[in-house]
């Protein structure tokens, strides 16, 4: 009672009491307020608040319903909702065991067959796996081959210059070697970076005449790496479509729009052009807000033909495109210093915005690089995935490369004239030795030689499986007759002329110019020998 009377209650109500309107006491009796609850709750006369609580609530129910009948009954309905949902709905009913016995266990495991990891290949893969040989031993121009007693010519390694055979080279990386050790232990950006890579990062750009240059461990990733850093989801790629497997890589990588253009024609490539720019005004797009690219190679591997680079650049500046030039196979090895297409079609290397070259061909190491203005490599320090996510080269063959660099700086005009002189023998003694059968596809300065069936063998197998056929088994003959060449090899997806289907079926020999001509003519007879007896044999079959 003496808590009730400090809180203005009378003794039989939790209701206060409230005076008159003159000012006497009595009448309606006033709800208890919030104060009063927490006056009560600070006094720790709990059960006193419990009683004043629920009158509390229920007076300012009551007012709201009056106020906003529609907010009562949904918040009505909603406490019933959650009072219905934690007191009376009921569990659903778990389902009957999943658990398996142990014969069940075995039983699954007996029928159980893995599927494979890559589609089973087609008979002509399998040939070429099985066909595949293991070099064990380099002897100069000769290598020899697993399973075989006798060394064989090699006609097939990309090595132009003869660089992976020079004496000073082995000496210079195995004194390496000795003083960085083997690997660099880490990305270039963490701790893996030591003075050789700079070296040649500053020895290629000097050469070339570009302001910066950066390093890859891996030719290819070099390649791949390079566009992805600049071209990004939402970005053009116009490509050829015969450039080989790492530029594919490196365009799907980038997730950018990609069209094809036809294999080194700039008609095609220029309609290619057009069509973008009638687009973008009949959409109403603006083309600076979309970085575009050309992308090619210099050299192609695939076909051994030069593209053509003034008209690449002209294109490129009339429709404003950068131009990516990847350089991997015609750097030291074309042009009269060996400075690749820029120096062999009388273009400053400043039109081409990004090129790649590679140091696993002319310059007889491993890695590439990329050339450009200082944003173009520096921008690849924090973006080329090759450079921030794979190990550095080893330090031993960024040495071997700028040796390299150094032998085609001193030498470059002498081993640029016997590397062509090499090449139009090779030209010469198949147009005279061959007697029609097989015809020049690459470019006559080009140090891959493509060979394709012509005259009356075209005209007797003229779909592509046979024509593969009788090459194949002119490249048996030879390593037979102890010299190695290849067939022209192309990779699932890596598009042909046109983007139509594949490549024509060639012969790809790879010239040197370390070697003589007394070799390279005996290779062209072999060639013809081996060549004529495939033919005779197919036709048999027929």
């Amino acid at each position: 009672l003496v808590e009730r009377a400090e809180l203005g209650l009378d003794a039989s109500s939790t209701m206060p009491k409230k005076d008159d309107k003159k000012g006497g006491k009595g009448g309606a009796a006033t709800p208890p307020t919030r104060a009063q609850i927490f006056e009560a709750l600070e006094n720790k006369q709990f059960k006193l608040a419990l009683e004043l609580a629920p009158v509390a609530y229920g007076h300012w129910w009551s007012n709201l319903a009056r106020e906003n009948t529609a907010h009562v009954v949904v918040e009505t309905f909603l406490l019933m909702f959650i009072i219905w949902l934690v007191f009376f709905k009921k569990a659903p009913k778990k389902g009957p065991s999943t658990e398996l016995t142990k014969a069940e266990v075995d039983q699954l495991v007996d029928e159980w067959e893995p599927a494979p990891l890559v589609p089973k290949l087609t008979e002509a893969e399998q040939a070429l796996t099985d066909s595949m040989m293991v070099v064990e031993a380099f002897d100069g121009h000769n290598v020899k081959l697993m399973y075989e007693s006798k060394p064989k010519l090699n006609l097939v390694t990309f090595d132009f210059l003869g660089m992976s055979m020079r004496k000073e080279l082995k000496e210079g990386a195995r004194d390496t070697l000795n003083e960085y050790g083997c690997g660099s232990c880490g990305p270039r950006g963490f701790y893996g970076s030591v003075m050789p890579h700079i070296e040649i990062e500053n020895n290629v750009k000097e050469f070339m005449g570009t302001e910066g240059a950066i390093s890859y461990s891996d030719s290819a990733s070099a390649v791949s790496s390079t566009i992805p850093a600049f071209a990004k989801k939402g970005d053009l790629l116009i490509i050829d479509s015969s450039v080989h497997e790492p530029i594919g890589i490196g365009a799907d990588l980038s997730r950018s729009k990609i069209m094809y253009y036809d294999h080194n024609d700039m008609e095609s490539l220029e309609a290619v052009l057009k069509k973008v720019a009638t687009d973008d005004k009949r959409m109403g797009r603006n083309s600076l807000k979309q970085r575009r690219f050309i992308v090619t190679e210099a050299l192609f591997r695939n076909t051994g033909e030069l593209v053509d680079l003034k008209k690449l650049v002209e294109l490129k500046k009339q429709y404003g495109y950068r131009l990516i030039l990847d350089e991997s196979f015609s750097f030291g090895a074309i042009g009269a210093t060996g400075r690749g297409l820029t120096e062999y079609a009388g273009v400053p290397v400043t039109e081409v915005d990004i090129m790649v070259v590679s140091m696993a061909y002319s310059l007889g190491s491993i890695g590439g690089l990329s050339l450009g203005n200082v944003e173009v490599a520096d921008h690849q320090r924090l973006s080329g995935a090759g450079y921030c996510f794979s190990a550095s080269a080893p330090p031993f063959v960024s040495t071997a490369a700028s040796m390299s660099l150094a032998c085609l700086s001193q030498e470059g005009t002498t081993l640029m004239k016997r590397l062509q002189d090499n090449v139009t023998t090779v030209l010469a003694g198949v147009e005279t030795t061959c007697k029609g059968n097989l015809a020049i596809v690459s470019h006559s300065s080009s140090p891959i030689i493509h060979l394709a069936l012509a005259g009356g063998a075209a005209a007797d197998f003229p779909e592509r499986t046979m024509q593969m056929n009788i090459l194949e088994a002119t490249v048996e003959g030879c390593k037979a007759l102890d010299l190695l060449i290849t067939t022209s090899k192309t990779v699932k997806g890596e598009k042909a002329k046109g983007g139509k289907g594949p490549a024509a079926a060639t012969l790809r020999i790879a010239v040197r110019a370390s070697m003589d001509k007394a070799m390279l003519t005996k290779a062209i007879k072999t060639i013809d020998t081996c060549l004529t007896h495939a033919i005779k044999f197919y036709k048999g079959k027929q």
